[in-house]
């Protein structure tokens, strides 16, 4: 069955028309829209979505939504909203067309509104790549305090995967509206999502008539921690469930359509079976030039892993869908990360290993939660789940750096549909792991009276390959290292940088190196900071309030210790004194203890991220939190001459 669209048989649908609110028609601007300057729960927003609309309807097979958008703006930088892009899929069938676009600007002049339309030489489209188009519209003389106002209707065959409405913007939205009439021939499962929606979104039912209102929405935006903000976006969409038919005997009766995992698996298996990644005769030796064999079903999984990600080059969209058959890409020694990992699951199949895909909706495709029933929509990437050795084992080909067995961070998911042939169903995804970091300085003064910092940066698993990623850049551009270990002070000298990179067969990446502060032992004091080094030595949480939670993607610890040598004829005037702490429901802890003996000051720290995703609730005790911590990470300790050595 074609998953892109679905056609029903005609039939008369008797749908009366629908109005949106008097709001939503063009130049009808009130006062209080005139008067806005800044908003009041977002202070210094550079544009606002006063409101918008959009109302969807059936007419035959094909969807109609019509679309209604005014909005202000605020700040000379919110002058970039002037110019408004409508992409759309179009294909080459012309699955979604746009129409009826209509816009106007509103200026005040003179204590008076003037309005200027758009004329059609400032509405233009653009093709661009992969049946995708855009209609962009440039609205004239746009100013601080300008109200954009656009309209348009889209057409979509495509009633299987209804887009629905996305109440948030990049900017604030005032006021946000959406409503759809239901047909009783087609019937629909609905999702909302986003903890506005669900706690306090406005909703109406009458005779098949939906509506929901949004007011005071946050922007939607990217935050520290938080790069996959768009899974808790406000959102609703729907997937068809079941459609009416005629049956000569029965009369109209209700067809489920996917109404089962399995149903939803086989479909997707016998795509992958038509592209030849389900093998289960040994592959021609000409297509892959490496020994299959092993000891163990494990060895033949490495080499078979290492093969693909150091042999061919990784590149296009991480998709559910190959384009390339397995023998068109074992031939052209290219493909996509989904592709890759079907490509292995070939590979490992036609030499008998108990393997299957699991395909997974990945962190920032827009969902927070997975959808528990079969809704194809929420899937965009492939993991592999192999059972090597009697063990279960998941593999991922996304990151050309990263060793065996390790799973991109985006794919660090609850669960997942596994793909097993009229058993396909929900399976948990855990991938446990420890990536922790240590940190440790020795301190001391050279004969020279140079202030020597001996420090070392062992960073484990995924922390280890994010240090391998600054070692490529640090390939491509060298300096890049020594730049960043110095942070800009022009008075030190980073040197004897030593690397140790033992990601694949200890989980670990150390960087060692020397930090050089030229005649430092001459000054009466001796100040310096001895865990510059550390994530969080500044707060990153510096805003005043918070639209998202915080997603530290894992659990891990930092741990520092340094030592440091009192030099003879010093002593210790000032350091940062004992604390330990941790903000209410125990997700984060910071512990600092330092010591003095035999002219040694020891520092010990330990950050603890119990629990990686931080509600928004707890925002400002995490930030207080962090505040605490950053202060302790970058308090310099400082020495006093007390006679000359």
């Amino acid at each position: 069955m074609n998953f892109k669209s679905l056609f029903i048989g005609a039939f008369a649908l008797l749908v009366g028309p629908l109005s949106f609110a008097q709001s939503s028609k063009m130049g009808q601007i009130n006062d209080n829209e005139f008067a806005l300057t800044d908003v009041s729960y977002e202070p210094g927003a550079d544009a606002v979505v006063l409101a918008e609309f959009g109302e969807t309807q059936f007419f035959g097979d094909v969807l109609e939504t019509k679309y209604f958008v005014r909005l202000k703006i605020l700040t000379e930088a919110g002058k970039e909203y002037g110019d408004i892009r409508i992409r759309f899929y179009s294909g080459d069938d012309r699955v979604e067309e746009i129409s009826g676009i209509k816009a106007q600007i509103t200026n005040v002049e003179n204590g008076k509104p003037q309005v200027t339309k758009v004329e059609k030489d400032g509405i233009f489209l653009v093709d661009l790549a992969n049946g995708m188009k855009e209609y962009r519209i440039s609205f004239p003389n746009v100013q601080i305090g300008s109200i954009i106002e656009y309209q348009y209707k889209k057409s979509d065959k495509n009633q299987v995967f209804l887009d629905g409405w996305t109440f948030q913007n990049p900017i604030p939205t005032l006021y946000s509206e959406y409503q759809i009439k239901m047909i009783p021939q087609l019937q629909y499962k609905m999702m909302g999502q986003g903890y506005n929606f669900t706690t306090r979104a406005e909703s109406t039912n009458s005779d098949g008539l939906y509506t929901w209102k949004l007011r005071n929405l946050y922007s939607s935006k990217e935050e520290p921690y938080m790069k996959n903000y768009r899974d808790y976006v406000d959102r609703i969409e729907f997937q068809l469930s079941q459609y009416q038919k005629y049956d000569p005997v029965r009369g109209v009766e209700l067809v489920d359509y996917l109404d089962t995992w399995q149903k939803l698996g086989d479909g997707v298996i016998d795509y992958y079976k038509d592209k030849g990644y389900y093998r289960s005769n040994p592959i021609e030796r000409e297509l892959v030039e490496f020994d299959i064999s092993g000891n163990t079903q494990r060895e033949i999984a490495e080499k078979a892993y290492y093969y693909l990600r150091d042999n061919f080059q990784n590149e296009g969209e991480d998709w559910i869908y190959p384009e390339k058959t397995l023998n068109q890409l074992l031939n052209s020694k290219t493909g996509s990360p989904g592709e890759l990992v079907l490509a292995l699951m070939g590979i490992l199949k036609s030499v008998g290993i108990e393997c299957d895909p699991v395909l997974i909706g990945s962190k920032g495709y827009g969902r927070s939660e997975l959808v528990p029933f079969p809704f194809l929509n929420q899937f965009d990437e492939i993991l592999l789940l192999t059972k090597l050795d009697g063990e279960l084992q998941f593999l991922d080909l996304s990151d050309p750096l990263a060793p065996f067995g390790y799973v991109d961070l985006d794919k660090h998911v609850k669960a997942g549909l596994l793909l097993k042939e009229e058993e396909s169903s929900l399976v948990p995804i855990t991938i446990r792991h420890n990536s922790n970091s240590i940190y440790f300085s020795q301190i001391e003064l050279d004969s020279a009276k140079n202030l020597v910092m001996k420090n070392s940066i062992r960073n484990s698993i995924y922390r280890g390959l994010n240090t391998a990623h600054l070692m490529k850049r640090e390939n491509n551009d060298p300096g890049f290292l020594k730049e960043l270990l110095a942070g800009g002070n022009p008075n030190e000298e980073i040197k004897n940088i030593q690397i140790e990179d033992e990601l694949a067969s200890k989980n670990i990446f150390t960087i060692n190196f020397e930090r050089v502060l030229p005649n430092f032992g001459e000054a009466e004091t001796l100040i310096f900071n001895p865990l510059q080094y550390s994530s969080f030595a500044e707060n990153p949480f510096t805003q005043d309030f918070r639209i998202y939670p915080v997603d530290f993607e894992y659990s891990f610890n930092e741990t520092y210790n340094a030592n440091i040598q009192i030099p003879e004829g010093y002593e210790v005037d000032d350091y940062p004194l004992a604390e330990n702490i941790s903000i209410q429901g125990d997700y984060i802890r910071f512990s600092f203890q330092p010591s003095i003996m035999d002219n040694m000051l020891k520092i010990t720290a330990r950050l603890e991220v119990r629990n990686p995703l931080i509600p928004v609730q707890r925002y400002g005790d995490l930030k207080f939190f962090m505040e605490s911590v950053a202060a302790k990470l970058s308090a310099p300790v400082v020495l006093k001459k007390v006679a000359n050595p």
